[in-house]
């Protein structure tokens, strides 16, 4: 059940679950399976009432609104409220404390999520329709970006060989949601692979070419063995741009 509240948004009936349910169920007619349009994206040119992606959002605002909820969200102080992703694993910031201090210091009120299975997506969805930026690191957490508000900012990390990926499955879709989306690719030097091959291999130079041998070689380097240490000097650019736009949608919201 823990995509229950948005799933009875999309039915007139009740939802069967055929895990506990022995009985015998009669219908005229039965659609099994899923389509997909694209990457996280509608195309409304195949949709009924041509709903678009922008009509999702609200059968989750639907599903989620909660009054007694929505003031767990984060508290308001002023400052643009950042939620920063924690990977476990791999593909982690080798330096989030500093980077913490960072984002502190450029005036936003920063919270760390640690995605965890067992968390209510209620609060997980509260927490990012509170907030005005989100950041993190290429990976499947990203598609948390769909409880962000249209307008908000979604800042993705981009470790090496990653970009294509990176820009598919989450750049795009978030553009198309509305949101204002910034990325910051991760250079050789600041990858955990440059303490792993030499700055002339492959590996480092031209990721194209592994990438190129399949998805297997692809995964093995990039995405299960990569963490990342981003320039504080470099991301510090990234920030403000990501600030400058938060503030802006703050002043829109607040009319």
């Amino acid at each position: 059940m823990k995509y229950g509240d948005i799933v009875k948004q999309l039915s007139n009936y009740p939802v069967v679950d055929f895990e506990n349910d022995d009985r015998i169920h009669c219908f005229p007619e039965v659609t099994v399976g899923l389509h997909i349009h694209d990457e996280l994206a509608i195309d409304s040119s195949l949709m009924p009432q041509n709903q678009t992606i922008h009509d999702f959002r609200n059968v989750l605002d639907q599903a989620y609104k909660d009054d007694s909820l929505e003031s767990a969200g984060l508290p308001f102080s002023g400052k643009p409220r950042m939620v920063i992703i924690v990977r476990y694993g791999s593909r982690i910031f080798q330096n989030l404390d500093q980077i913490v201090t960072l984002a502190e210091d450029e005036g936003f009120n920063v919270t760390l999520w640690k995605p965890d299975p067992t968390t209510e997506l209620k609060k997980i969805y509260w927490t990012l329709n509170s907030s005005e930026v989100l950041m993190g690191v290429h990976g499947a957490a990203m598609t948390h970006f769909l409880f962000m508000r249209p307008g908000s900012v979604f800042v993705q990390v981009i470790p090496l060989g990653t970009k294509w990926a990176a820009e598919t499955y989450y750049g795009d879709p978030a553009k198309k949601l509305g949101l204002q989306y910034l990325e910051y690719l991760i250079k050789p030097e600041e990858s955990s692979l440059s303490d792993k091959y030499s700055k002339n291999d492959t590996v480092l130079t031209n990721p194209e070419t592994i990438i190129k041998k399949g998805w297997w070689e692809m995964k093995e380097i990039y995405l299960e063995h990569q963490d990342v240490q981003p320039s504080l000097p470099r991301l510090r650019k990234t920030l403000h741009k990501a600030k400058t736009r938060a503030i802006n949608f703050m002043k829109l919201r607040a009319g």
